[in-house]
């Protein structure tokens, strides 16, 4: 497994990485997770109680220079070590630096290569479709993207990245649709006001007010300028609703996280709580203690792992209608869905989930039911598990 960001720096892809090494460890494969070393203390070789091994690479920090660096770095780590593995899976930034090195090097040591293509937009640098755009889609660029389009084949997990992925030249043979997953074990509903009242206590959050959450990236393209303008007029007549927000915008470029902390002081918004990232297990906790979820996002999402986690903990998502968030949420069958970037029908979803707590149940009762048929991390694992054996039954 190659990907740029790992535990203890998490997110969706992270998480994603983490669950799939974890399911293939559980059915016998050997799995090494290579990535960078963004920070001192990050240890350079750590071997997981899940049973597979993490290699930090590169020079602690971020920056074109250690960019550069974490790639040469990963060139020789994988030439020097390609006797310990026989496919290489690259988990999103396929034209980047990183991920761009180890599809090289995966070819040329006649490896077989997988890329992911995380998030919609990631392998396009100009126009509207661009993830990053580009003032300048220099040479390099070009490159590495001329590089990510050799992989052996790739895996989608929505409709949006299989058409990018044909548009950009990728035969159709060489695409599999595989969705993100979810741990249905650990992200469940709360069984009983009773329990839900004990898990806030715990976590020191009001028994008695209505809660609605975010759990991501406190990014821009994830549409919290949006939701703070909703919120400040969901609260002038509803105090007893509060707004919990988990996650950072740290080691992000596109970072709001300062910006929406200086919104909130300049408009004097009450009833937020800025809780900043928390391990699963206690994001677990927080869903199950929560009445709604939002993900605003203004950017066509993948199988958002947050939004999969809210529904598998029987939550009511409150969502956009982009990219692989309208494959996972049906409009009032399972959650509701908006148009991008309009705080007024963010404002006007919300004050009917808060009017209507039945409403709010029967969706994420739906919400759960189709995590259980098409997102399950056991089902996920298989179905990788069986598309690379055969793979590699066909390369070897």
């Amino acid at each position: 497994m190659v990907i740029e960001r790992f535990w203890p720096l998490f997110g969706g892809s992270e998480t994603q990485c983490f669950q799939l090494s974890e399911g293939l460890v559980k059915k016998g494969i050997k799995v090494t997770i290579v990535t960078k070393r963004w920070q001192k203390n990050f240890l350079r070789e750590e071997d997981f109680k899940q049973g597979f091994k993490v290699i930090r690479l590169g020079r602690p920090g971020s920056g074109r220079l250690k960019d550069y660096l974490a790639a040469i770095h990963l060139l020789f780590w994988l030439t020097k070590n390609s006797h310990l593995y026989d496919l290489v899976y690259v988990n999103g930034g396929l034209a980047n630096n990183f991920g761009s090195t180890a599809i090289l090097i995966g070819k040329l040591l006649s490896k077989c290569v997988i890329g992911k293509v995380a998030t919609p937009g990631e392998l396009f640098f100009s126009g509207p479709k661009a993830l990053s755009p580009k003032k300048l889609v220099h040479f390099l660029i070009k490159l590495r993207l001329f590089i990510a389009k050799k992989a052996d084949f790739y895996t989608a997990h929505i409709k949006d990245v299989e058409e990018e992925l044909t548009e950009l030249g990728i035969d159709k043979s060489k695409i599999k649709k595989i969705t993100n997953s979810v741990d249905e074990n650990l992200f469940k509903p709360a069984f009983s006001i009773k329990e839900k009242r004990k898990i806030r206590k715990e976590l020191s959050l009001p028994l008695d007010k209505t809660i609605l959450i975010y759990c991501g990236r406190l990014v821009r393209r994830k549409g919290l300028i949006f939701l703070l303008e909703a919120f400040k007029k969901i609260v002038q007549n509803k105090k007893d609703t509060i707004l919990v927000i988990l996650g950072s915008g740290k080691n992000q470029p596109d970072s709001v996280e300062k910006e929406l902390k200086e919104i909130i002081q300049k408009e004097r918004l009450k009833n937020i709580y800025f809780l900043g990232e928390k391990e699963k297990l206690e994001v677990a906790k927080f869903l199950k203690s929560a009445d709604i979820f939002i993900y605003p996002s203004t950017h066509p999402e993948g199988t958002a792992l947050s939004i999969l986690e809210a529904m598998s903990s029987g939550l009511p998502v409150l969502g956009t209608d982009v990219g692989g968030i309208k494959e996972m949420i049906k409009d009032k069958d399972n959650g509701i869905l908006v148009d991008k970037k309009d705080s007024s029908a963010l404002f006007t979803a919300l004050k009917f989930l808060l009017d209507n707590p039945k409403e709010r149940i029967r969706l994420g009762k739906n919400a759960r039911r189709t995590v259980l048929k098409q997102y399950s991390t056991t089902k996920v694992t298989e179905d990788f598990f069986n598309f690379s054996q055969n793979l590699l039954k066909f390369k070897y």
